[in-house]
């Protein structure tokens, strides 16, 4: 890549000078022209590197920028409507990197073309930022530049993206108010037996005589709270440690994931999110012409549970031995229902399977959402009459304490 000096006349007829980069003299010379300049001169200027060589290097400062799903998707969206207008792929991008706001996107952009430019695929390229294209996007956009079809290919990515950025904010936004509500009911509590009842212990031990149970048993409390918060500290430390070296050793993650799908109430939601994943993700691969075999493998890596990770890979091995999808998803009831695999089945004998899965996706995100608004029901007024009873009880025992002593309460 090298600078160019060029002058151009404009509208007015006046000469204007600028510098544009590109691999040789004719490459610049296109990009002026489709820049709709006319040109009077250029020229190469000598001992300067481009700017894709010199200042492409993301610095520290930069790599805190966050790049968004929401970017990508705007990106492929807008890539994949100058493609299909025409314009060349490295063109295309080289315009969208002038419009990024973010300058490590920008960058990013600037050195995808200049891998392009110099021989490499768009997904070859791409392939270089995993943190931001992950293997399910550039397999995708492999399939494209094989298929030809490129620019549909990108749009589906963009609706892809667009869909589990909507996906995931749906599921976290629905657990916000029990997160809230369970933070605030440990805060209460604990504020409550660490400094409220503390300060009542004297006055109402130094008084003697006999307290009710209910008072005696909040002191008895706080007593052992105070002698033992440091096992309780360690212990908990301790189960925190010994959950993440768990979460870090692969049999023990199998085991974890597996035990994620099994718990009463919120079971159901890990694992309507599983198959939301599969077969939507497994439905965009295979509508843009990526085999079965390597589609599978690329779900894979997306689902982010083991025990659904080892079932995709008995399928991977039963479907390269010539067997159906439908077959071993039908033998994996813990994770996939019966209605998936006879709807996989379907899609198998009519040649339609990525609407198959598209409508199992859609089936199965309704559930999912259903179920989240059925915890949420559950959840809401449970925590609000525990901790209810809880402040409660202990207001009782300290009032009831107090009346004690002035012989009112027995």
């Amino acid at each position: 890549m090298a600078t160019f000096l060029y002058t151009s006349l404009d509208s007015k007829g006046k000469d204007i000078s600028g510098e544009v980069i590109a691999a040789d003299i004719n490459s610049a010379a296109d990009q002026l022209r489709m820049d709709g300049k006319i040109i009077t001169s250029l020229k190469e200027v000598q001992g300067r590197h481009s700017a894709q060589e010199e200042g492409l290097a993301i610095s520290p400062l930069e790599s805190l920028t966050i790049i968004r799903g929401s970017d990508i998707a705007i990106l492929f969206r807008q890539l994949s409507v100058l493609i299909e207008s025409g314009v060349t792929l490295v063109y295309a991008i080289r315009i969208l990197s002038r419009q990024a706001k973010k300058t490590k996107l920008k960058k990013i952009l600037l050195n995808v073309i200049q891998a392009i430019e110099e021989g490499s695929s768009f997904s070859g390229a791409l392939k270089k930022y995993p943190r931001y294209f992950s293997n399910f996007i550039t397999s995708m956009v492999e399939s494209g530049e094989l298929g030809g079809t490129l620019d549909i290919v990108l749009e589906r990515i963009a609706i892809w993206l667009e869909e589990r950025s909507e996906f995931k904010t749906q599921v976290i936004t629905s657990f916000i108010y029990p997160i809230i509500v369970i933070v605030m009911s440990i805060a209460v509590v604990s504020y409550l037996v660490g400094v409220v009842i503390p300060k009542f212990i004297p006055f109402i031990e130094g008084r003697g005589g006999h307290l009710p149970w209910n008072t005696q048993f909040l002191i008895d409390i706080t007593h052992w709270l105070e002698s033992h918060w440091m096992f309780l500290n360690g212990a908990l430390g301790i189960a925190i440690a010994a959950l993440y070296v768990l979460s870090k050793y692969e049999p023990s993650k199998y085991w974890l994931d597996r035990i994620k799908l099994k718990i009463p109430v919120f079971g159901p939601i890990f694992v309507h999110t599983i198959i939301v994943l599969f077969s939507r993700n497994l439905a965009s691969l295979l509508g843009s012409g990526v085999s079965i075999l390597e589609s599978l493998r690329t779900v894979r890596d997306t689902l982010g549970n083991r025990a659904a990770m080892r079932v995709i890979n008995i399928m991977e091995q039963r479907v390269s031995r010539g067997e159906t999808l439908s077959a071993p998803v039908r033998e994996s009831p813990s994770i996939f229902p019966p209605m998936v695999a006879e709807m996989i089945a379907v899609g198998e004998e009519s040649g339609a399977m990525d609407k198959s899965l598209n409508l199992v996706a859609k089936i199965h995100e309704q559930l999912l959402k259903t179920h989240v608004k059925r915890v949420n029901s559950l959840i809401e007024p449970a925590l609000i009459i525990i901790l209810g009873c809880i402040v409660g009880f202990v207001v009782w025992g300290l009032i009831a304490g107090i009346l004690s002593v002035y012989g009112i309460y027995r």
